[in-house]
């Protein structure tokens, strides 16, 4: 009896876990190269635009 409940609660987990995950091509859209979403977050006030230049230089390099 205690193996199943064992058994059970990690059948639980692991959807939980299994659920939690993000693949990482959701993180950036596809197509979307760092420059793109550098210049995204320049456009949208995010970042100044020395910090703009200073992680371009950083990108190219």
């Amino acid at each position: 009896m205690m193996f199943l409940w064992i058994i059970l609660i990690g059948i639980v987990a692991y959807l939980l876990f299994a659920k939690s995950r993000k693949p990482l091509g959701e993180w950036m859209k596809s197509g979307e190269t760092p420059e793109d979403a550098l210049t995204k977050r320049f456009v949208n006030g995010e970042i100044t635009e020395e910090e703009y230049k200073k992680m371009q230089k950083i990108i190219r390099d």
